[in-house]
């Protein structure tokens, strides 16, 4: 079924995209603000960024599997209930508790990209929703770039409490939309099997393992840089995150209506854009942690630019700009080459990147250029990532196999970020506060190297010969973009 406004259906789902991932860095640029404010540690403030990605983490792929159902506009239109009434609980925070409330709350919204997916394939052409779900998923970038330079110019400006009303704005103005531009699901994600009359029921054990499985593996790198790697409750979290990852395979392989159909799960494609989403996640998250950090050391280090918040976020903005470079570069390229180029020219680019950090970094246009080039590459391999998945799964599973590509970036992301942190931390002198320079150039290196792996997964599609558009599995099977399954 189409869209009646396609046009409006589109830019409704770009909309919604950028203003999610606006509101997963929305507390980074603001943690100074906040130990000030609420008398609370570093380490304490941390959370209200933490909170936010472990919750949506672990309600992705909840959310993906309602969205590939006849609730999907509901459950988006509700998810973003959530993060508008997280954004106000935030807003008019009196205590540090609040304001933890109040981010796990907008947390949901970071579940719903996959549902946005699966709207653009179920309600457009069947090309043009291909590309429309590449752009989607390169928003989640360009949000980002977004993100941090306008929550620092709020933050240095007014008081923070703004930038919270400022997204909670920008949420009603995504539900309005959402209500007006999406249609209702259509026949082909009502059925729990072609030709079976009754809804699928919904997998409540395998919602609540995976749930608990990726809490714990996140929580485990979130706290390791100040517990210690080896501490027992870190190593306890990752078992325990292990354990109940194997009982969700379990319980997934004998369920009549699995959270996440695993048969989807392993075509090479699908593998390859798991895997790059936590090499990329990782390089990402971790280079732009870095970035900010430097921008805001003090110049008494030695070095650093001893900047602020405002120009500490100016400093990702170009990562935006990359990513707009990107959408382009990643049509040309696929058409070319096919979409597993696409894959390994974005890894090449974001271990570029790093590796440029690395060597330079004492001027801030060479900051800028890196963060503009990091933008590039996570743009071109997250528009990669989307495309592999979707043409290798039955419209029926969209939400559902992109939640778990969704998931896996956030775990790169929480792996890059707190390694990096570790090895600054193994690089700050005893009883100093700052690392010494070289901790930057071990922690790009290490980013660098890492993003690489990324662009190895792509040349393993290319060994294997894949076909340059990448629909010959779905197609087959019945089920190409925008067609019953």
């Amino acid at each position: 079924m189409a869209a009646a406004r396609p046009r409006l259906l589109v830019g409704t789902l770009v909309y919604t995209g950028l203003v999610v991932s606006l509101i997963g860095t929305l507390g980074t640029p603001l943690i100074p603000l906040i130990v000030h404010e609420h008398h609370v540690s570093f380490v304490a403030a941390q959370w209200i960024l933490t909170v936010t990605l472990l919750v949506g983490a672990v309600a992705g792929p909840t959310l993906g599997r309602l969205g590939d159902g006849p609730r999907r506009k509901g459950v988006l239109m509700g998810g973003l209930g959530s993060v508008l009434a997280g954004a106000v609980v935030a807003a008019t925070a009196w205590n540090f508790p609040q304001l933890v409330v109040g981010r796990a709350l907008m947390g949901f919204g970071l579940g719903l990209m996959p549902l946005t997916f699966a709207t653009a394939r179920e309600f457009l052409p069947k090309a043009s929703g291909v590309r429309v779900v590449a752009v989607l998923s390169v928003s989640v970038a360009s949000g980002t770039g977004l993100g941090y330079p306008l929550t620092g110019a709020i933050a240095d400006r007014v008081d923070y409490r703004y930038a919270f009303w400022f997204a909670a704005l920008l949420t009603a103005a995504a539900i309005t939309l959402i209500a007006v531009a999406v249609p209702r699901a259509g026949a082909a994600t009502r059925l729990s099997a072609p030709g079976d009359e009754r809804p699928r029921p919904f997998d409540v054990p395998g919602a609540a393992l995976i749930g608990l499985a990726l809490g714990a593996v996140l929580l485990g790198f979130s706290q390791a840089p100040r517990w210690g790697w080896g501490s027992a409750p870190v190593l306890g979290l990752f078992a325990g995150g292990v354990v109940l990852a194997a009982g969700w395979l379990a319980v997934e392989r004998t369920s009549r209506a699995p959270l996440v159909d695993l048969r989807y799960l392993r075509p090479l494609p699908v593998m390859v854009s798991n895997g790059a989403a936590v090499f990329m996640g990782f390089g990402m998250f971790g280079a732009v942690s870095l970035v900010i950090r430097l921008v805001e050391t003090p110049l008494s280090a030695g070095y650093g630019f001893g900047g602020g918040v405002l120009l500490a976020g100016l400093m990702i903005m170009p990562v935006s700009v990359g990513t707009l470079i990107a959408t382009r570069a990643a049509r040309v390229v696929e058409r070319r080459f096919g979409t597993a180029a696409v894959l390994v020219l974005g890894g090449l680019v974001v271990a570029a990147a790093s590796l440029g950090l690395a060597g330079w970094r004492g001027h801030l246009a060479e900051v800028a250029v890196a963060t503009g080039l990091l933008g590039v590459g996570i743009g071109t391999a997250f528009a990669a990532m989307p495309t592999l998945i979707i043409t290798h799964v039955p419209l029926a599973e969209t939400g559902s196999a992109t939640s778990v590509n969704q998931a896996m970036r956030v775990v790169g992301g929480s792996m890059g970020s707190a390694l990096a942190a570790s090895l600054l931390a193994g690089f700050t002198p005893a009883g100093a506060l700052l690392p010494r320079d070289a901790g930057y150039t071990a922690a790009f290196l290490m980013l660098g190297l890492v993003s690489l792996l990324g662009a190895l997964l792509g040349l393993v599609l290319r060994a294997g010969g894949l076909q340059r558009s990448g629909v010959a599995p779905v197609l087959a099977a019945g089920g190409g973009a925008g067609t019953a399954p």
